[in-house]
């Protein structure tokens, strides 16, 4: 039941997220930068630990077509830009952001994993995989109602969710 609510939960954040990325909503506008300051952002992964220098620049915000603008906003970018630089930069909602790092491949990848969470949590609940003295894999797949209909189904499911988050995350 777990694993069902979790898809949901993650699905219900993500979706208007990927959404508005999908819609390009947000206002354009130029970010004039009064300075940047370097630092570094710490990457944990498989192969031990790296580390990438990122800027923070700093500076007031225009927007292109009312004219709202606002002072000090900051914002990641991956290059230095000197003071008086106009850098094109996006608002949504209250932060603002590079229009190239609105990637929506990021967030359906996420959404796509929701889907394998959604079967994993519906081969538990038809089995009882994953209870204290609960049956093991091999058990409990022969314990699936229907097998030769939803054995198949809950396996394309979380297949095709795997699959589909690894192609958004790095196809998108």
């Amino acid at each position: 039941m777990g694993l069902l609510l979790a898809a949901a939960v993650i699905a219900a954040v993500t979706i208007p997220e990927l959404r508005g990325e999908l819609a390009g909503d947000g206002i354009d506008g130029t970010l004039t930068v009064s300075s940047c300051e370097a630092h570094t952002k710490t990457h944990y992964g498989t192969h031990g630990r790296s580390t990438e220098l990122r800027f923070r620049c700093a500076g007031s915000w225009t927007a292109q077509h009312s004219g709202t603008s606002y002072q000090n906003i900051e914002v990641d970018t991956s290059s230095r830009f000197e003071a008086g630089s106009n850098i094109p930069v996006v608002q949504v909602g209250d932060m603002f952001e590079l229009p190239q790092d609105r990637d929506p491949g990021e967030n359906a990848a996420i959404l796509a994993l929701c889907l394998s969470l959604l079967a994993s949590g519906a081969f538990c609940l038809l089995t009882g995989f994953g209870a204290r003295n609960g049956p093991g894999l091999a058990a409990s797949w022969q314990r699936l109602p229907s097998p030769t209909i939803t054995g198949p189904l809950v396996g394309g499911l979380f297949t095709l969710g795997v699959l589909a988050a690894l192609v958004c995350a790095f196809a998108l």
